[in-house]
């Protein structure tokens, strides 16, 4: 029996029997996994009306609300849940995931180290702290959230990309190559540690490194702007032109973007020809969703080039 059967026979089993609460327990589970949130709710109420003190139930409402983006119903559902069951990790953990969602930090941290102190190697705990202390810039307290997550869950590369992050804010540099390495022994196609180990090669004037680095970033996801955009300007540094506009040509072929036109634009002006030089100028304004560039000083750019033609 496939998963529509199974929810069709469901269906009529409660409509049929509405006091089989077995069978509409396993429907409201059905209605999550589905995305049928209004459905599930409507089963949930009628059972909340028969068992009041059913942590479960609240719990499975604050499910239901969060998937719809209602944070406050979510958040009441959930405390209630707690209330009646407050030593669950589960109820706890996402009670403290709607603290975070809603910016009640202090909060958020005391219901994931509740958590820990019923479930002590709950590494998810560890590491949703840590991210907490890294949105506070406390990353003394957020690395050995991350270390400890790691201690717990060794496999966890988020918590080593993380760890990474924050070894890097601290200019712990060695200790950042050290960690998004380790992201890409266990994610060989997360292409954000190639490129933020390119950014630190970038910045201590380790170009070639940076460019490879920059490189496998792109073949892992060929619509990086960001990549293309620091992989062009090193080029441009470097004085390799025509590299760098090979790879412009292919880019913009992936996507329409103002930030690489511009690019374009300026490797068109240092070779001095000015009709490719305004004409990418042109496209770049016409892309200006995707502009993070000055658009006023891109526009003068343009308007003093076509005075001077």
């Amino acid at each position: 029996m496939n998963d529509a059967e199974k929810f069709e026979n469901l269906q009529t089993t409660v409509r049929l029997n509405p006091k089989n609460f077995q069978a509409r327990r396993e429907l409201i589970m059905m209605c999550l996994d589905l995305g049928f949130e209004h459905a599930a709710l409507s089963h949930i109420k009628y059972l909340l009306n028969i068992f009041p003190k059913d942590a479960d139930l609240y719990f499975n409402t604050g499910i239901c609300w969060e998937k719809l983006k209602n944070f406050d119903n979510a958040l009441i559902a959930y405390q209630k849940a707690v209330e009646i069951k407050p030593d669950d990790p589960d109820f706890l953990y996402n009670l403290a995931l709607i603290y975070e969602a809603k910016g009640q930090l202090d909060k958020a941290i005391e219901s994931f180290k509740k958590v820990i102190y019923y479930k002590n190697e709950d590494s998810n705990a560890f590491f949703s702290i840590g991210i907490i202390y890294s949105k506070l810039n406390e990353s003394k307290t957020a690395i050995k959230c991350f270390k400890k997550a790691i201690e717990l869950n060794y496999s966890d590369y988020f918590a080593h990309f993380y760890l990474a992050g924050e070894y890097k804010k601290v200019k712990e540099t060695d200790f950042a190559l050290i960690e998004y390495r380790k992201v890409l022994e266990l994610s060989a196609d997360y292409s954000w540690a190639y490129f933020n180990i390119a950014q630190i090669y970038w910045e201590l004037n380790r170009y070639d490194d940076a460019v490879t680095m920059l490189e496998k970033t792109i073949e892992k996801n060929k619509k990086d702007t960001e990549a293309y955009k620091l992989l062009v300007q090193i080029l441009i540094k470097q004085c390799k032109l025509d590299k760098a506009m090979d790879i412009l040509s292919n880019a913009v072929k992936e996507m329409e973007n103002g930030d690489l036109y511009y690019l374009m634009a300026k490797i068109f002006e240092l070779n001095n020809d000015m009709e490719s030089y305004r004409d990418s100028l042109e496209l770049a304004l016409e892309q200006k969703d995707s502009l993070t560039f000055n658009i006023k000083a891109i526009g003068k750019e343009l308007s003093n080039l076509k005075k001077s033609a």
